[in-house]
Parts: structure tokens; sequence; C-alpha cells
């Protein structure tokens, strides 16, 4: 399981850190900040700190609505981001009610949303 979370955790690193290479300055805040409560999530999640696995989702899906979030004004990047902002507000619930079992999985979807939205932006600069 350990293996899984660090594979997950590295890919979307690798991700944040490719798209906001090709992004502006505020771009670049806003996915650091994501990563940096990605990470700070995932430690609480496996600490069992149900605390800050409270505390970090909720400053996540805040972050979600800065306007700095809003990269593109397209309906595909508008559904990966709602996508996301779904499985934030996931995994916030089950940090909220202290389900250990829905709390890993909400992490997993968050984060490969993260990567799913990486790719696309990716794409869509490959095909400019």
């Amino acid at each position: 399981m350990t293996r899984t979370w660090w594979y997950l955790v590295t890919l979307g690193a690798a991700a944040t850190i490719s798209v906001n290479a090709m992004q502006g300055p505020q771009v670049a805040s806003v996915m650091r900040e994501k990563l940096g409560h990605t990470q700070k999530i995932l430690e609480a999640m496996v600490t069992s700190d149900w605390v800050a696995l409270e505390t970090q989702s909720r400053v996540l899906e805040e972050l979600t609505n800065d306007r700095r979030w809003f990269v593109l004004n397209s309906p595909e990047y508008a559904r990966h981001s709602t996508s996301f902002k779904q499985a934030v507000h996931d995994l916030h619930a089950a940090a909220v009610t202290r389900d250990l079992d829905e709390a890993p999985k909400a992490y997993a979807a968050m984060t490969l949303q993260c990567v799913d939205c990486h790719r696309y932006l990716a794409r869509a600069r490959l095909a400019k």
C-alpha cells in the first residue's frame, strides 16, 4: 500500500512540475500550494492525524476557488476542474467523518484527477 501511495505522490508531483514550467507565475504558485497541501494530506492520512487531514483537505477545497485556479476557459478544463473539486470534497467529507476506508480512496481519486488534468494541459499545449 505504501509503495502505491508514493507512486501516486511522485506522479502528481512530476505532473505539477511539468505544467508549472509551461505556465505563468500565478499558476505555478497555486500548483505549488496544491502540491504542498496534498503532501500534508498524505502525511496526515498515513499517521491517522484526522485533525490535520480535515484541515488540509478543507484548505485545498478553498484553494480550488482561488482565481489563480482557473487556468483555461474551456469546457474540457472545466470538466477536469469539477472532477478534481468533487474528489477533494469527498476527501474532506471522509476526513470529517473519520472514514478510514473512504479517505484513501478519495485521496487516490483526487491524485488521479490531478494527473488526468495535467496530461490534458500538456496535450493541449502540444497541439498548439
